[in-house]
């Protein structure tokens, strides 16, 4: 969804039609970030990718126990 000019590219992720995240290169160029719409509809707070995929396999695994 980024301006072709944009210098980091930016990909807005829906589901069924509703917003769910935005990925985005814009705080660390060499990783990329996910943030969250609140809701007053601002983006919340950039999180690493990496990081978010590893909390999201650890709560998998607790609730799979």
């Amino acid at each position: 969804m980024s301006d072709i000019n944009y210098q980091n590219l930016v990909a807005e992720v829906s589901y069924d039609g509703q917003f769910l995240l935005l990925l985005d290169r814009e705080q660390w160029n060499d990783c990329l970030c996910v943030a969250f719409p609140q809701q007053d509809g601002m983006l919340g707070a950039r999180v690493p990718l990496s990081e978010f995929i590893d909390q999201l396999k650890t709560s998998a695994d607790h609730l799979c126990r």
